[in-house]
This record gives C-alpha cells, structure tokens and sequence, in this order.
C-alpha cells in the first residue's frame, strides 16, 4: 500500500491524478488531501483514483491507522506548519518517505527566523529532512540547493508536475504581427516576491519609447501592495503601464502572453514557471536573474534566456532584436511539458518503491 499525502486538493493535484489515472495502475496507491479547501470546484478530482480527506474524520482515522503500513509514502509538498511535528515525531514513516518538492515549500526556509514559531517550524524540518531516504524535484539545482542548506543523504529522483499550460490553444494564437508598439510583461502576479520596483526602475530608460507595459497584479498581491505598485508605474509610464487586476480565464491570459514581445521574470526564487515556459514556447525573450534554480535547469536544457541584470547595458533596438536561438525554445518547451514526458518520469520515479 502507497499512501500519497497533499496538503490539500488544487489544480496541480487534480492535473497530477488525471494524468496518471489512465496510464499507471493505481489500485494500490491511496491519495490522501490535507486540511487545505480549494475554493474553486475546478480544482477537485473526481476520477477512480482512491482518494482520502482528512476534513472527513473517518478518512483521517483510516490514514492515522493504515499509513504506518504504507510500503512507502509520498509527501507532496511540505507544509511549514505544526504537521512537522507529526512527521519529526515518526521517524520510521521518514524511512519510507519521499519529499516531493513543490517550490514554495523548499523556499520556506526564507521565513525561518521570522518569529518563534517559525524557528520551532524550522527545528523541526531540519529533523525530517535528514531522516528522509528521497527527495525528487523538477532541477537537479534545486536539490544541490537542498543540500546547501540542509544535512541530507537523499537521494535525488527527478520529477516534473504537470504545468497547467494548453499547447493547442498555444497554438491556435495569431502571430504577433504588428511591431509598432513594444510589450513587456512584469512578473507572473502580484506577489512581493516579483520585485515590481525593480523592474520597473529598469525599464524608465525606454520610457518615451512606444511600449506598453503589462503587470500582473491580481494573484496574491494585497490591496496596499498593489496599489502602491499602481502609482509607481504609473508616476513614470502614465497610461503606459497596464495593471491587471482583475482575474482572467486561462484562454484570456493565454491571448496576453501571445500580445508580449519581452518578458521580465525578477524572482529570487524558482517561481512563475509556468507563465516563463509558454513565454519561451511562444517565442518570447525572456530575462530572468541567473542566479535561480529554474535559470539553470532551462539553460541546461538549451533554452535561450537573458540576465535580468544586463538590461541596462542594453539599448532599446538591442532590447526587441530575437535570435534564431530563441526560436529553438518552442522545440525544447514542447519536450519538457509533452504527455509522454511526464508520464515517463512519473513511471519510473514510481518504480523506484
């Protein structure tokens, strides 16, 4: 018996699952979803995988009772919070358990000395962490990142969740053809980790040029944060500078990726990666801080990027000039998100227990 443990059910799970259900025999793995609520229905799983809530108490007595059974255990993601203590204090469950890192949950170590609770938190992880057998990650620079930070003998397994971006309607979007006005795109959301300021402090040298400027604001931003990010933009673009603040439906942002020319992805850590592989898949120059793990696994892929930090070095012609390298990206891209990948990397880290 497997047990699968999320900290709750979302569109990564769902996609995870789906993918999975029609191709690997599951009969013998038990998904088990956290005190985590989606809101959205879109994001619950409905398919013949058998699945546990640990919001239903029967559900959570049987996993409490059954897991310590489990041949091996997967926790995907995890969560910065008093469930370390349940890991921490089952070390014999740690000895038959991979971490499947998600991202955020590796970066949590950024918070660590926030306050009391977090240095308990933190106490804690390093205790799991060392105990584990396995730790299985999209980049290989993610798990030396692990190591850097953490006393581990794990074992590096790769593995890629499926990244919620639809080729077909990729596909379907009209070439940009108009070159008149230049688009550049700020970040992936409204997230403090995007580092708006920055960004935007590189660009006012190209600000009496015909540009137009699309940030995204309406995921995770707080309404102080967002506003101020607002005037900011505005003070040196004017009605240049685009905010999106309202939330759009997936073919909606879809048409805004394909209407952008140059991208600006500032995060100091592997984030926004789905938004960055339809940016490449579309052709799109893409500058990116060199120093972040999902830098060198694109660019130890083949994939033609640019250093975030270099753009002031840049005129404006140099800026919106492509290279035949970056039209290579789509073929990379496609290989990286196809089915077929994911479903051979899925078989075999599965084949490891």
């Amino acid at each position: 018996m497997y047990f699968h443990v999320f900290y709750g059910e979302n569109g990564y799970s769902k996609a995870l699952l789906e993918l999975l259900e029609n191709h690997i025999d599951l009969d013998n793995h038990i998904m088990v979803f956290g005190f985590y609520k989606e809101q959205s229905k879109n994001a619950v799983y409905s398919g013949k995988i058998n699945t546990k809530s640990l919001l239903k108490i029967n559900d959570l007595l049987f996993v409490l009772k059954n897991i310590q059974k489990a041949d091996w255990i997967y926790i995907h993601f995890l969560q910065y919070n008093p469930t370390l203590l349940y890991w921490a204090l089952n070390e014999k469950l740690l000895k038959k358990s991979t971490w499947i890192v998600w991202g955020s949950d590796l970066y949590s170590y950024y918070k660590k000395d926030k306050n009391l609770k977090t240095r308990i938190y933190e106490f804690w992880r390093r205790k799991v962490i060392s105990e584990l057998p396995e730790i299985a990650v999209f980049a290989e620079e993610e798990f030396n990142l692990i190591k850097k930070l953490y006393e581990t003998n794990a074992e590096y397994a790769p593995i890629l969740y499926p990244i919620p971006i639809n080729i077909s309607y990729l596909d379907r979007l009209k070439p940009k053809v108009s070159k008149e006005k230049t688009v550049f795109l700020l970040g992936n959301s409204g997230d403090k980790s995007n580092l708006h300021y920055e960004m935007i402090n590189l660009l006012t040298p190209f600000s009496a040029e015909n540009i137009e400027i699309i940030c995204p604001l309406s995921y995770g931003a707080d309404k102080e944060y967002q506003e101020s990010v607002i005037r900011y933009g505005t003070k040196y673009f004017g009605d240049k500078f685009i905010p999106l603040v309202d939330f759009m439906g997936k073919e909606e942002y879809s048409q805004v990726l394909g209407s952008i020319d140059v991208a600006l992805m500032n995060h100091k850590r592997q984030q926004g990666l789905g938004n960055i592989l339809a940016l490449l898949y579309l052709g799109k120059k893409v500058f990116m801080r060199t120093d972040v793990t999902s830098y060198a696994f694109l660019k130890n892929k083949g994939c033609e990027l640019y250093d975030i930090t270099q753009i002031k070095n840049f005129s404006f012609t140099e800026l919106m000039e492509t290279t035949a390298e970056i039209v290579k990206n789509k073929k990379i891209v496609k290989g990286i998100i196809s089915k077929e990948n994911y479903l051979n990397l899925w078989l075999n880290f599965l084949k490891r227990h």
